[in-house]
């Protein structure tokens, strides 16, 4: 048996000192910001108690208790809560409500193998074999301890709308409804990560304390490899209590207990059940904990608290932004500026080089026209002499009309037919062809005739 003095001098013997907690990695530990507001029912009282974590340290902003809570009305202890959050700086903290143990059934079960979308499935399976209620509607929670052990919480409906109706008469909203196993297996691992808590060198792989959340009762919460989790309360004397969750979870039998509150240095001189809670509710970006409002009933934390962090990531993102964008766009319109800037300055002498060739092509090709003027009377010339040479005596022409593609001639022969052959057999014509039809007048042919001069078609006159 352990008597209480033993446990005392226990406690005090195995209190963690700051140089053995092992610091949390630096990645871990920066997502440790926040304020949690953890209240337990403890009998007819409420423990409240408000913590803030930030990544160097998790501090106590405030305790109180409410006392006989349950014999009067909710408006009169909600305004002493309300009181309480605006005194600490916290009016808009929702709170983490800690049931009674009595009133909530935790069980560890054995899913090796399910994957973690199909665990909520399979705890459906067996959830009539975990509590004793039969056909009461419950609700329930679940959290991982093991890769093949999973704690669930278990709590009727009757008694989880009770509660929220109380506080919501207070006034006090509710983030979480929860139990204490679920909320002091969070606490632990806010600094320390999933390695169990080990006070001295040499320690066994287990953790074992108790707390006495109202007179006459006592509970106790230990993990082993036995059993990773174990939560069970007592009307037992603590001694007996005691050696019960030892043979539980088969730990030796002078294994020492720690009061919560040693195991939780946060927190000493509170609450340490409402203090594992806040503590758990502290980090929400880090930890999750069994939470048996339904989701759709869960009020918000105020968010204002990282307020500062969210401008200053907003901050690093525009500069980012800045960097990435901003910077490439401006750098982008001041490139098409200076090319625009540029292709005005260009613009008038380019217009100049325009006008100034197209005035040379007008002026080569008024000299290729005077080139060809000059050199088309001998042209002609030569035209002439290679009709007279090609025409029979028996031709006569009464008009001869010389353009610089082509040449008309109008006369008489005996027979105009071969005359078309006779052109196009010449170096100077070709496509010979009547321009009207040949017409017999008397004993001779009457014609007119287009050939072209071979060499110049398209030609025109300047």
């Amino acid at each position: 048996m352990t008597s209480p003095e033993t446990i005392a001098a226990e406690q005090t013997a195995l209190t963690p000192s700051a140089e053995s907690a092992a610091p949390a990695p630096t990645l871990r530990r920066v997502r440790i910001f926040g304020t949690g507001f953890g209240i337990a029912i403890a009998g007819a009282n409420l423990e409240a108690v408000i913590v803030r974590s930030r990544p160097s340290a998790s501090t106590v902003a405030a305790s109180t208790v409410i006392t006989g809570f349950s014999s009067r009305p909710a408006a009169e202890w909600g305004s002493e809560l309300l009181r309480f959050l605006a005194a600490a700086g916290e009016p808009q903290l929702a709170a983490t409500v800690v049931l009674p143990r009595e009133e909530v059934i935790v069980r560890t079960v054995r899913l090796a193998g399910v994957a973690e979308k199909d665990i909520a499935s399979a705890i459906e399976l067996q959830l009539d074999t975990i509590h004793p209620w039969e056909d009461e509607p419950v609700e329930w929670a679940w959290w991982r301890v093991t890769p093949a052990d999973v704690v669930i919480g278990v709590v009727r409906q009757s008694v989880l709308s009770h509660y929220e109706t109380l506080f919501s008469e207070a006034g006090i909203p509710m983030a979480a409804a929860t139990f204490s196993s679920a909320v002091i297996y969070a606490a632990l691992r806010l600094r320390h990560g999933d390695a169990k808590r080990h006070y001295q060198q040499g320690a066994p792989p287990s953790f074992f304390c108790y707390l006495t959340p109202a007179p006459g009762r006592v509970e106790v919460y230990g993990e082993s490899e036995a059993r990773p989790c174990y939560s069970a309360g007592f009307t037992l004397a603590p001694e007996r209590a005691l050696a019960v969750a030892r043979a539980e979870l088969r730990i030796a039998p002078d294994q020492p207990a720690l009061d919560l509150s040693h195991a939780l240095p946060e927190s000493r001189g509170v609450s340490p059940l409402a203090a594992a809670a806040a503590l758990a509710a502290s980090a929400p970006l880090l930890l999750r904990f069994a939470n048996l409002l339904p989701a759709e009933r869960r009020a918000s934390h105020d968010r204002a608290r990282y307020l500062l962090p969210v401008i200053l990531g907003g901050l690093l993102v525009i500069g980012l932004l800045g960097v990435f964008v901003a910077f490439p766009l401006i750098n982008e319109h001041r490139y098409n500026t200076d090319l625009t800037a540029e292709f005005n300055r260009l613009q008038q002498p380019a217009l100049r080089v325009q006008s100034i060739d197209k005035q040379l092509a007008s002026h080569r090709a008024r000299i290729a026209a005077l080139d060809e003027f000059r050199k088309r009377p001998q042209a002609d010339l030569d035209l002439m002499n290679e009709l007279v040479r090609l025409l029979p005596q028996q031709v006569w022409t009464s008009s001869i009309d010389i353009s610089p593609d082509s040449v008309m001639l109008t006369g008489e022969a005996d027979q105009a037919a071969p005359l078309l052959k006779l052109l196009d057999s010449s170096p100077l014509f070709e496509k010979s062809e009547f321009v009207t039809s040949v017409t017999r007048n008397g004993s001779v042919d009457q014609f007119r005739i287009k050939t072209m001069r071979r060499g110049r078609a398209g030609r025109s006159t300047p």
